[in-house]
C-alpha cells in the first residue's frame, strides 16, 4: 500500500552496499576506483507500478525513443556526463545545462532490460516492499558493476516538470543519487549536493549535480582529457549516420549504440558496437551504416587504447526515424546482352520485413551458368558505365558473396541474412537499400561482363 502522508525529509537514502574509508579530505567521499569503460553501459527494467513513474508520454528528441521512467533514468545518468548531452536541453529544472561532470565519464544508455538482473548487471529497477525510510539503494557498486533498486512503498514520479504533486518521489532525482554510487561517490556532508545522504525536499533538486559532486566524479575520473573523443554533432540519413566531432582515432574505432529492443537482464554486454570505422578530415569526422539491431539512443565513440579518455561523450540519436516503408520497384534501365535484348532485370521473392528476414534477390535473364555477384548500396543519384552496362548504385557499395551460378533459364539467385550483412552494411527498419547485380557475358565482347537493373526498397520492422 502506497503511503499517503510525506515522510520527513530527514529520511536517508540508501548508501551504496559496499563502503570504505575516504580517499581525500574533501566533502565528497569518493570509495571506488571508478567504472571502466567497458562497465558504462546502464539499462532500465520498467517494472514500476505507479501510474506517475510512467505518465510522461511526450517524446523529447534529446532522449529519442524513451518515455516514462526509462526517460527520467536517462536524465539522471547523462546528468555525470563530461559534457552537455546533445544540445542539454530536457529537465525544466536545469534548461539547457543536462551533462554537467566534465569528467573523463560518460554513461552509456544501453535501453531496457527483460528482467531485473544481478547485482553487476547495471539495471535500474523497482523492488516490491520498503525499508524503513529508505528510498533506493545501489548494490556492489565497484568495478565489475552495481545494480540500482526503487521500493515500491513510494510514490515514484518521472516528471519532466518540476511539481511532481505532494507525496510523491522524483524519480529522475533519486535514479541520479544512486547512480552516484555506482560511480564511486559516497555521501557527502556539503548542502545542496546531489550526494547528500537525506532527500532534498522531493527530490526534484538532486537532478543537477553540484559542485561538490563534479568535484568527487572529476577526483576518480580526472577531469575530461584534451585527448578525448568529442562529439559535437550528428546527422542520419536513411541508415548513414555521420558523427562530427575531434579527436577520433585514424582507424579502429568503435561506434556504440543502444540495442533497438530489450535485451536479456543478465546479457553481460548488450551496447551494439560497429568496429573498426575510420574516421576522415583529420579525426573530425565518422560516417557509418547503422548496424543490425541498433536502435534509437544514444551514440558514444571508442577509440583504441585503454584508460577513461578513450570514450566519448554520449550524443542522442534517433537512428530508426527513416521514411515509412515502401515496396521494392524497379530503375535504372538495364542494357542489352548476349542472351536477352532487353536485358537483366532484378526481382525478389519473399518480403521487406527486418523481423520476417526471408527476402532473396533475383535476377533475370542474365547469359545462363554464368558467375553472378549481386550488390547494394544505400544512395543511387548517379550513372557510372560498369562492363557493358550501367552501374546506377552510388558507393559505399556492399557485395553479396560468394558470387553464385544463374541457372539454365538465366535466372540467379541470392537468399539475403540480415543477420550476417557485410561490414558496414547493416540494415535496419527504415534503411534504404538499392540492389542489383553483375554478371559474366563473354560472348557480347567488350568488357565481357554487364549489369542488371536495380530494386530499391525501404525496409520495414
Amino acid at each position: 500500500m502506497k503511503l499517503k502522508n510525506w515522510i520527513a525529509p530527514s529520511l536517508a537514502l540508501a548508501g551504496a552496499a559496499w563502503v570504505l574509508l575516504p580517499t581525500n579530505s574533501e566533502a565528497y567521499v569518493v570509495f571506488g576506483t571508478g567504472l571502466p569503460t567497458g562497465q558504462r553501459d546502464f539499462r532500465v527494467y520498467n517494472n514500476f507500478t505507479d501510474s506517475t513513474a510512467n505518465d510522461n508520454q511526450t517524446p523529447d528528441p534529446n532522449f529519442p525513443g524513451a518515455q516514462g521512467a526509462v526517460m527520467a533514468i536517462w536524465k539522471a545518468c547523462v546528468e555525470w556526463g563530461s559534457r552537455l548531452h546533445g544540445d542539454g536541453t530536457g529537465d525544466p529544472s536545469q534548461p539547457g545545462d543536462l551533462g554537467s561532470g566534465g569528467a573523463n565519464f560518460d554513461a552509456v544508455f544501453a535501453g531496457e532490460a527483460t528482467g531485473v538482473g544481478t547485482t553487476d548487471d547495471n539495471v535500474f529497477s523497482e523492488i516490491a516492499g520498503s525499508s524503513g525510510g529508505v528510498f533506493a539503494y545501489t548494490e556492489v557498486p565497484s568495478e565489475d558493476g552495481w545494480r540500482i533498486r526503487f521500493y515500491s512503498t513510494w510514490q515514484w514520479a518521472d516528471g519532466p516538470g518540476t511539481s511532481i504533486g505532494a507525496g510523491t518521489a522524483d524519480l529522475q532525482g533519486v535514479a541520479a543519487h544512486e547512480y552516484g554510487h555506482a560511480l564511486g561517490l559516497n555521501h557527502t556532508s556539503v548542502a545542496g549536493a546531489t550526494m547528500l545522504s537525506a532527500i532534498i525536499a522531493n527530490g526534484v533538486p538532486m537532478r543537477s549535480i553540484e559542485q561538490d559532486d563534479i568535484d568527487g566524479v572529476r577526483a576518480i575520473y580526472n577531469l575530461a582529457s584534451g585527448t578525448k573523443p568529442v562529439i559535437t554533432g550528428l546527422s542520419v540519413n536513411g541508415s548513414t549516420i555521420t558523427i562530427t566531432g575531434q579527436n577520433f582515432a585514424p582507424t579502429g574505432n568503435e561506434i556504440w549504440f543502444a540495442p533497438q529492443v530489450p535485451t536479456a537482464e543478465s546479457m553481460a554486454w548488450p551496447v551494439v558496437v560497429l568496429p573498426n570505422q575510420g574516421s576522415t578530415g583529420g579525426g573530425t569526422q565518422l560516417s557509418v551504416g547503422t548496424p543490425f539491431g541498433a536502435g534509437d539512443g544514444d551514440i558514444v565513440v571508442k577509440v583504441p587504447g585503454a584508460g577513461f579518455a578513450t570514450l566519448s561523450n554520449a550524443w542522442p540519436a534517433d537512428v530508426n526515424a527513416g521514411p515509412a516503408c515502401t515496396t521494392p520497384g524497379n530503375s535504372c534501365g538495364p542494357n542489352p546482352n548476349s542472351f536477352s535484348p532487353f536485358g537483366a532485370n532484378m526481382g525478389y521473392s519473399g518480403s521487406h520485413s527486418i523481423a520476417q528476414n526471408d527476402l532473396t534477390l533475383l535476377c533475370y535473364d542474365a547469359p545462363p551458368l554464368k558467375l553472378t555477384i549481386f550488390y547494394y548500396g544505400r544512395t543511387a543519384n548517379g550513372s557510372y558505365p560498369f562492363g557493358n552496362g550501367t552501374r546506377c548504385i552510388d558507393g559505399p557499395l556492399y557485395r553479396l558473396l560468394p558470387a553464385v551460378t544463374s541457372d539454365a533459364t538465366g535466372i540467379a539467385t541470392r537468399p539475403l541474412d540480415l543477420n550476417h550483412m557485410p561490414p558496414g552494411g547493416d540494415m535496419i527498419p527504415g534503411s534504404t537499400m538499392h540492389a542489383s547485380a553483375y554478371y559474366r557475358d563473354p560472348a557480347a565482347g567488350g568488357a565481357s561482363f554487364n549489369t542488371a537493373d536495380v530494386l530499391s526498397w525501404i525496409w520495414c520492422p
